[in-house]
């Protein structure tokens, strides 16, 4: 699996907006300054968030975005593929030329088990955890100061 720019902004964006739920909305350009994204860029990223049910936005001088669930009930997979579309084994799909290749199939086995864990793992991570770590190491960071 291989996350893209618009995985790696996204999922900068949603943890910043997770890190800051609680205290109202939260306005694009605060997350495009925070995160080091380019605004327009974070604009479509909100969208397809939006679009997924993970965040909702409100309008208007106070406006911004904010989760639409907790943290905890949102996972890594709900995120990633919001951003990148299905998790899919697109190694090894080809046939070959003449029929069965036992070294193929192997490659394909081991492949599909590979992308397999990878979206447990995904299902089984949340954006709470994610919080939590970041907290942690935030306040480490803040003791040796």
């Amino acid at each position: 699996m291989r996350l893209s720019t618009k995985g790696e902004y996204g999922l900068l964006a949603i943890i910043d907006l997770a890190l800051h739920s609680g205290r109202g909305p939260v306005q694009s350009l605060q997350i495009a300054e925070r995160q080091d994204i380019p605004k327009q860029y974070l604009d479509q990223l909100l969208l397809m968030l939006r679009k997924a049910g993970l965040i909702e936005s409100s309008r208007g001088r106070q406006g911004g975005y904010q989760l639409a669930r907790p943290a905890p009930e949102i996972t890594l997979f709900d995120i990633i593929t919001a951003l990148e579309g299905p998790i899919e084994n697109v190694n090894f799909v080809g046939k070959s030329r003449n029929g069965q290749n036992p070294t193929q199939e192997v490659l394909k086995d081991l492949w599909t088990s590979l992308v397999s864990h990878t979206v447990e793992t995904l299902k089984q991570r949340t954006l709470g955890e994610f919080c939590d770590r970041q907290k942690e190491i935030q306040e480490q960071f803040m003791y040796y100061i």
